[in-house]
């Protein structure tokens, strides 16, 4: 998701990814999946099929682990601040972990494109050598609205396929 924040000098873009669940929905499908196989393996272990009681716990500590990192990747997310002089930009998973100030004026913006948009597009800022990829976790259409609002803001694009639009 890319919310932008226009202000006199600054332009804020904020940039999340698209979540389905929020972490308690997440607790009561672990809850609910737990409640489910424990039931069905306790009948099965009551009739003399002890044995399925470990595989059981298995299956519901991988589905809880897996689901609880799936749900934390949800709460990443990257703050592109823009203003005359530089572009800082912060990213972490729900909180600011890592914050980079970049001058303006020494920095470009380059958009990977496939050729029959096979790929998503990539966004990277460029300084120098160092390459920074923003935006991984966003869908087709908000990577094209952050490309959108990077180009709106006066900030150097370049694209692959710039015949494209």
């Amino acid at each position: 998701m890319v919310e932008i924040q226009k202000h006199p000098d600054t332009t804020i873009i904020k940039l999340t990814p698209n979540r389905s669940a929020t972490w308690r929905e997440t607790k009561i499908a672990i809850g609910i999946m737990v409640i489910l196989v424990m039931t069905i393996a306790f009948g099965w272990a009551v009739v003399g099929a002890w044995v399925i009681l470990p595989f059981a716990g298995l299956e519901v500590g991988l589905f809880a682990y897996f689901m609880y990192r799936i749900c934390r990747q949800g709460f990443n997310q990257q703050i592109v601040t823009i203003t005359k002089e530089f572009v800082l930009i912060e990213s972490g998973i729900m909180r600011r972990e890592v914050a980079r100030t970049y001058d303006r004026n020494q920095l470009s913006f380059e958009v990977t494109e496939t050729e029959r948009d096979w790929h998503l597009p990539d966004i990277v800022m460029c300084l120098g050598m160092y390459r920074l990829s923003i935006g991984e976790f966003l869908n087709k259409d908000d990577r094209i609205k952050l490309k959108d609002a990077l180009k709106n803001n006066g900030l150097p694009l370049s694209r692959t396929h710039w015949r494209k639009d």
